[in-house]
């Protein structure tokens, strides 16, 4: 069978317009396609140049295909596949640094895009001026913007797409910070805030990654070979906060806002905090897939029950449209195609429950309402999987069950006070952004209900609240 490469597709030449940090599934399927499909119907005349975070990432996999992959969407009556063929170039920034910071030379190159988990707009506390290539994604930003001030050209639009709250102000305040430290200059930081655009955003798509146990399959029905397909859902939303002239700068399917907030509280707590929620406690049942999560009749009564009754009236919209969107979110949920792994969703929870389901918890104490139990249990669950493991060894999928997270976050959990561990953990203000044990009655349910996954397992758990 061949093998994806540019002897079977012959892409255009392109010029570079977008640098993207994040190689993996979720750009891939999301901002790809869009641009393929702009530069196809001949609006936008430009490709991307992917930028790899972090060590032992998979821009030598896109090398390897030419830069060339296939994103194949599915769901409810929809089925097709386009080949991407946008990417002009990948750089890994640990390995070729001057060809990291050459992006910032070319002219055409206006836009930055990235997705680089919640984790990522933050300071690594490792980074110093000396540091070649820096660690975090801001210090490499706040270089390669360095670059582009000292060759006189035009600032950046930077659309960070990382799932936290106002992500472009906190990716600019990190960047001015990694300015001001690493030595950088005042003109530089002057420059960053006259002459570059960061807009915060919120992207809205599943898309479930490379479906492992069909390739071979979809393989022989597309006539090649892709080690790099990526499944995605039809729907697919950009919110963007930012002026008209975003729009002139990238002519995607971009939703335009001067308030980003009511969109982003609708789409983070009721599609990201159930799938959080379910890379908690259907791990620990021996669910793998969201699919598996929402085909299990007591886990579909216990999600639907969570949206409806904990996590909708936290968002402060109409109740009729909370409605229609939470029967959209099954839906999505129900599609059929997606293996979306819970794996995959469980990568870096502890930022991900705090900036999904934290603000739910936080939002019933503030209001005098009782805590929202659901959303308790996960915490649990996860505080099961992160560092008790009597909970999750004695579960129904055994030692199976880990942690996916960063080094620090794992850390914090080693060192936290095995004797009296739940308040020792919630207390951490750098796992949480706050102090979860000043929540009242917070601590005693979590002990409450580690103690119940322990005696009688997850599924019994999340029975007594579907």
């Amino acid at each position: 069978m061949m093998q994806m490469g540019r002897r079977m597709v012959a892409a255009p030449a392109r010029p570079t317009r977008i640098i993207q940090f994040g190689e993996g599934n979720f750009l891939r399927g999301f901002l790809g396609p869009q641009v393929q499909q702009a530069d196809d119907a001949g609006l936008f005349d430009g490709g991307i140049a992917i930028v790899q975070p972090r060590p032992g990432g998979h821009v030598d996999a896109l090398e390897r295909q030419d830069r060339l992959y296939t994103v194949v969407t599915e769901g409810l009556g929809v089925r097709e596949h386009r080949i991407i063929d946008v990417v002009t170039a990948t750089v890994d920034p640990y390995r070729a640094w001057d060809d990291f910071l050459a992006l910032a030379d070319d002219p055409h190159t206006g836009t930055i895009v990235s997705n680089t988990t919640e984790a990522g707009i933050a300071i690594d506390p490792r980074d110093t001026a000396a540091t070649v290539p820096p660690r975090g994604f801001p210090a490499k930003l706040a270089h390669l913007m360095a670059r582009r001030f000292a060759r006189g050209l035009p600032g950046f639009l930077v659309l960070p797409c990382e799932l936290i709250d106002d992500n472009a102000a906190q990716l600019k305040r990190c960047v001015l910070s990694c300015v001001a430290d690493f030595g950088l200059g005042d003109d530089l930081a002057g420059w960053i805030e006259s002459d570059n655009l960061f807009c915060s955003t919120l992207v809205d798509r599943i898309v479930s990654g490379f479906p492992a146990e069909r390739a071979e399959a979809l393989w022989v029905e597309l006539g090649y070979r892709d080690d790099l397909i990526v499944v995605a859902e039809p729907a697919l939303s950009w919110v963007v906060q930012g002026p008209p002239r975003v729009r002139d700068a990238l002519p995607l399917a971009i939703t335009l806002t001067d308030d980003l907030a009511p969109y982003r509280r609708r789409k983070v707590y009721l599609l990201n905090g159930p799938h959080t929620t379910m890379a908690q406690l259907g791990r620990l049942a021996g669910l793998c897939t969201v699919a598996e999560v929402m085909g299990d009749p007591v886990f579909r009564g216990f999600i639907q029950a969570q949206m409806r009754d904990e996590l909708a009236p936290a968002v402060g919209l109409p109740a009729a449209d909370l409605g229609r969107f939470c029967a959209e979110v099954v839906e999505r949920f129900d599609n059929p195609w997606l293996h979306h792994s819970l794996d995959a969703i469980a990568a870096n929870s502890v930022s991900k429950f705090a900036a999904r389901l934290v603000p739910v918890i936080v939002a019933c104490a503030q209001a005098g309402r009782p805590l929202p139990r659901r959303v308790v249990l996960a915490l649990a669950g996860l505080l099961a999987i992160y560092g008790d493991r009597s909970v999750c060894d004695a579960g129904e999928k055994r030692d199976k069950v880990h942690p996916i997270d960063t080094d620090d976050v794992l850390e914090t959990f080693r060192r936290a006070d095995r004797s009296d561990f739940v308040p020792s953990v919630l207390a951490q203000t750098s796992l949480w952004g706050r102090d979860l044990t000043a929540v009242p009655g917070l601590v005693g349910l979590v002990d409450d209900d580690l103690a119940l996954l322990a005696s009688r397992g997850v599924r019994a758990a999340v029975e007594d609240l579907s």
